[in-house]
């Protein structure tokens, strides 16, 4: 019985032959390309998740490693397994169609063709060596906000030719990685919160002072992020109708923001209480109108 089988499975292909006739040949061909684009997509698909797995199981270690750093190189690793895989499944269609057409000499005559194709190919070695370079040099980390090229955002993904970036309002911006001339990152050391406050000449600066500081006290016990308390810095400013001034503060990096948001609130609250006027510049226009008529 056993014999059967394997006899029956070698006599597949004569079989086939025999009832298309002239069409086995291309059935062959193309039934074979089919194949290689299946095992393609399946290698790309549980290959990335082996890799992703792999990596992901580092974060639960005992000695904590850079997390970021982790998700960076993840995602570059699936980039270049991808990046081989695809090149070796197309070498292999290539070879399959070239020896099934003959196209030998056709393709020995396309040098001229591979040179221009090289030429072309200046790009894609300029953004691979690029990536390598931000990469080995840890110029950003995936989850990092940054600015590249004029884009602001969140880095979701470093791959082999390319970085995406998901800015504030939800686009993802995919920058070659050979075009990033500069790279701003915000999300390394700690970062300062400046607020600045307009008021009136007229005010008591001695009052605002004391009121400001009280919000200073306030916000310091609500933040677990800021490394180094708020402060009233002083008058930053003498302007021509307006004086201004200034409290600061560091939290880690990306929590700035919150902070800032925070001083802004107590200040408009707490300076309303006790009468302290801001600088309103639309009034001051009004009453130098009225004034000059």
């Amino acid at each position: 019985m056993e014999n059967d089988i394997i006899q029956w499975i070698t006599d597949i292909p004569q079989n086939l032959q025999a009832l298309l006739g002239g069409l086995y040949n291309p059935v062959a061909l193309i039934a074979k390309i089919i194949a290689i684009l299946v095992i393609t997509f399946l290698l790309v698909k549980f290959g990335s998740k082996m890799i992703k797995k792999a990596l992901e199981k580092q974060k639960s270690f005992k000695l904590k490693p850079d997390e970021k750093r982790i998700d960076t190189m993840s995602t570059l690793l699936v980039s270049i397994f991808r990046y081989t895989v695809y090149i070796l499944s197309g070498v292999a269609i290539l070879t399959l169609l070239t020896n099934a057409l003959n196209l030998q000499s056709i393709m020995a005559a396309a040098g001229i063709g591979g040179i221009a194709v090289g030429f072309g190919a200046q790009s894609l070695i300029k953004d691979v060596i690029s990536g390598a370079f931000i990469v080995f040099e840890n110029q950003y980390s995936v989850g990092d906000n940054v600015t590249l090229e004029g884009r602001t955002g969140f880095v979701e993904e470093i791959e082999l030719r390319v970085t995406k970036v998901r800015d504030s309002r939800g686009d993802l911006h995919i920058i070659p990685n050979g075009e990033i001339k500069k790279v701003t990152n915000h999300s390394r050391g700690n970062k300062t919160v400046i607020v600045d406050i307009p008021l009136a000449y007229k005010v008591d600066i001695n009052r605002a002072f004391e009121t400001a500081d009280r919000v200073c006290k306030s916000v310091s016990k609500e933040f677990d992020t800021i490394v180094e308390e708020p402060r009233v810095l002083g008058i930053t400013e003498l302007g021509k109708d307006n004086l201004t001034l200034r409290i600061t503060a560091k939290t880690v990096p990306g929590e700035h923001w919150g902070v800032e948001r925070r001083i802004r609130k107590l200040v408009k609250e707490e300076f309303d209480r006790e009468n302290i006027e801001f600088f309103d510049r639309y009034k001051v226009v009004l009453d130098g109108t009225e004034g000059g008529e």
